[in-house]
């Protein structure tokens, strides 16, 4: 008997881990296999197949409350058992943020360990993609997929990315094949100059909705068996001579099978990778990164009403062929609508392919990123099976429209009237609405969906932050996720952070854009904490991008100083706040808090002191009071050599007196000469004025009469000093003697 017995993961952790995956498929394949929608209807008809659910139920809560309170023993978080399936969707959240946060440490060490460094300059040359492989089973491989140092492709493509936030979508296609109506019918002048962003009317909408199909779809017939997968290629078209080729096989075909591939991660809008094209005997893989500005010449057979274009949930791959090539589809089958109306239990590709083809479809490069140049053949080959089979499913599909159909209701019809109403509809740009969050990149999906509590404050935080990170990705054409994900922006709205360290050191790791604006965050959390202090209702939300942009280069100019700054006026009684942005730092709201606080504090009675005694002379007045007292005790005195002052009297005759010229060898106040009884009375009265340097009269010196002729000094001082000294050297000797 073959022994069954797991492997021990410590000598044995390669065999361990397939052991483990091939569980896991198993069971997920199992749990796919049961119609989650009709298990209550299955559940009432077996009371025994009830009772069997409630039981493997209990046993999966059993073991995962068991891991969990393993695992919190380890790491000394607190442990929460999961008692039903609500704890178990409101804690998913929590799941979500530790995977993402294991698998970006993973990426961090795998580069250290493989002595990769990432640099910020863009680098084009791009390394060999490298697949890891994990044996689960022998249909399938795991595959971790990763490539380094890819060069963003939008930074080649001839036409520019708009990702503004009011412009409308401003399609793409010049010219329009199979029409019934001129390209510009429906667009009116006020749709050019209408101000809210929308893109114009559905240039093929008219036909679509006139629509005569062909007689061939409605008969029933058998199915057209694919070629072998093994045994046939796909054709690479990425030049202008092989999209003609296959242009022209276009042509003759009657149906066309199309999907596409899809980068989003590192792009706001996102960008279209690769399209597949399959007709019954060719399979086309086309490099739509290098031949994106010449792929609207496949209008001529997608718009084509004779030709059935066949995909499988296409209301993505709708938007992207009008945003991204200027391509619209007439006469579309979606295999989708046909499982609807069909009643499977199952809707995805997956299960189309299973059902008809026996194919197990292999989903693990769904989320590969396309960007990749040259693709392994790995993925070559999963693209290509997405349309492969996809003719042959539409074929099977529709001879069983055909057959559940009854007189009152054509089920093939309803199914193509549902496809061409979502090939009618048409691409608008994102539009982000700070005010009250709604739409799909709005604050409020996600509020809703987290279900994290907050406080007036962090409400505030979330909605400046959420509003920075979507003007940011904008900016610099990258996702929202790559920007800032959703657990550390939840991160910095719990923390609320004010500094750049303490931004920096909320997100772990820290993403580089994040890291670049750290500071530019910690002044918009400021700002949107001090709006809810202050009562202020007009956030950082009443305007989606000047108040984030003018927070960013106001943190550049308050780390910068610039030049000016130093000759400001010193008289000036605001030097720094040239420096300081008000709507940022908000200096006056600042000043009137102080203010109203003081005013709540001071009061004019007082049970200790009783009423006091306010004193209403206004400030200014007490200032200027202050400073007449202290001119008036200031006295000028005049050391000058010669100056002469003039005596001023109050008589109305004021009497005239001759300058007196002030010696400079006394040190004696200076006096009035005259005897006259009037200036005697006024003794008491004199004022000394100052007299300006043109009107003193005093005593011209001889000037040199040429340049050469020496300046005689006069040598009066100098005999007096001289004299000085000679009388101070004699005392001494007439002491001794």
């Amino acid at each position: 008997m073959a022994s069954t017995s797991v492997p021990d993961p410590k000598d044995q952790f390669k065999e361990y881990q397939e052991s483990l995956f091939k569980s896991l498929v198993a069971a997920t394949n199992a749990a796919n296999a049961l119609p989650s929608d009709d298990l209550g209807f299955y559940r009432s008809l077996d009371r025994q197949f009830a009772k069997d659910l409630d039981t493997c139920g209990s046993r999966l809560l059993t073991v995962a409350n068991n891991v969990v309170q393993h695992c919190s023993g380890d790491t000394g978080a607190e442990f929460m058992a999961v008692d039903d399936v609500d704890d178990a969707t409101f804690r998913f959240n929590n799941v979500i943020d530790v995977v993402d946060g294991l698998l970006e440490k993973a990426d961090m060490y795998l580069d250290e360990m493989r002595g990769r460094t990432r640099k910020v300059e863009n680098e084009h040359k791009q390394d060999a993609p490298e697949v890891t492989q994990v044996s689960t089973k022998n249909k399938l491989e795991y595959k971790l997929l990763h490539a380094n140092n890819i060069a963003r492709p939008q930074l080649q493509f001839k036409d520019r990315v708009d990702n503004s936030n009011k412009t409308p979508f401003i399609r793409k296609i010049k010219v329009k094949p199979h029409a019934k109506v001129p390209l510009d019918y429906g667009v009116t002048p006020e749709m050019m100059s209408d101000e809210t962003p929308r893109s114009l009317p559905h240039p093929y909408e008219y036909e679509i909705e006139h629509l005569e199909y062909p007689e061939f779809m409605f008969e029933d017939k058998e199915p057209i068996m694919y070629e072998p997968f093994d045994t046939t290629s796909a054709i690479w078209v990425d030049n202008d001579e092989q999209l003609e080729n296959m242009m022209k096989d276009l042509a003759t075909a009657r149906e066309i099978a199309i999907d596409l591939e899809h980068h989003n991660y590192r792009s706001y809008q996102g960008f279209t990778c690769l399209m597949q094209i399959s007709i019954r005997d060719q399979d086309y893989i086309v490099d739509t990164l290098v031949l994106r500005d010449r792929l609207w010449q496949l209008n001529e057979y997608f718009a084509n009403p004779n030709i059935v274009k066949v995909l499988h949930g296409a209301e993505s791959d709708i938007n992207w062929l009008q945003r991204d090539f200027g391509l619209y589809i007439v006469n579309m089958f979606d295999t989708y609508f046909a499982t609807k109306l069909l009643e499977f239990p199952q809707h995805s590709l997956a299960f189309l392919l299973k059902k008809y083809c026996s194919v197990d479809a292999d989903k693990k490069y769904q989320l590969a990123d396309w960007r990749i140049r040259p693709l392994p053949e790995e993925m070559l080959k999963y693209a290509r099976s997405d349309t492969h089979y996809l003719l042959y499913i539409y074929d099977c599909v529709r001879n069983e429209l055909i057959g559940r159909s009854v007189a009152n209701f054509n089920l093939l019809r309803a199914a193509l009237q549902r496809s061409n109403a979502l090939a009618a509809t048409r691409y608008e740009k994102i539009v982000y609405d700070a005010e009250t969050g709604s739409g799909p990149m709005g604050w409020k999906g996600l509020l809703i969906k987290w279900k994290h509590p907050m406080t007036e404050q962090q409400l505030a935080v979330y909605k400046a932050i959420h509003q920075w990170r979507d003007v940011t990705a904008r900016q610099e054409d990258e996702s929202t996720n790559y920007v800032l994900p959703n657990h550390m922006l939840f991160a910095l709205v719990e923390r609320m952070p004010t500094e750049s360290a303490s931004v920096i050191g909320c997100c772990n790791p820290c993403p580089p854009l994040v890291r670049m604006n750290a500071q530019a965050i910690g002044l918009l959390v400021q700002r949107a904490k001090m709006d809810v202090l202050f009562g202020n209702s007009t956030t950082a939300s009443s305007s989606p991008s000047a108040t984030t942009a003018q927070a960013i280069s106001d943190a550049a100019t308050a780390t910068t100083p610039t030049s000016s700054s130093k000759s400001v006026n010193k008289k000036s009684q605001k030097p720094l706040e040239r420096n300081l942005d008000p709507s940022v730092f908000d200096v006056v709201k600042v000043q009137e808090a102080r203010l109203q606080q003081a005013s709540q504090l001071s009061k004019p009675t007082s049970t200790l002191f009783g009423v006091a005694s306010i004193n209403d002379i206004d400030e200014d007045e007490k200032d200027r009071a202050i400073a007449e007292r202290i001119r008036s005790t200031l006295k000028l005195t005049l050391p000058f050599e010669g100056l002469k002052v003039k005596v001023a009297t109050p008589t109305p005759a004021a009497v005239k007196q001759e300058p007196v010229e002030e010696k400079p060898t006394t040190s004696t106040p200076i006096a009035s000469t005259s005897s006259t009884p009037v200036a005697a009375e006024v003794k008491q009265e004199e004022e000394m004025l100052y007299v300006p340097s043109e009107e003193r009269n005093t005593k011209k010196r001889n000037e040199p009469s040429s340049e050469g002729e020496p300046i005689v000094l006069r040598e009066s001082q100098r005999k007096k000093k001289k004299n000085k000294k000679q009388k101070k050297n004699n005392n001494p000797q007439q002491q001794q003697q």
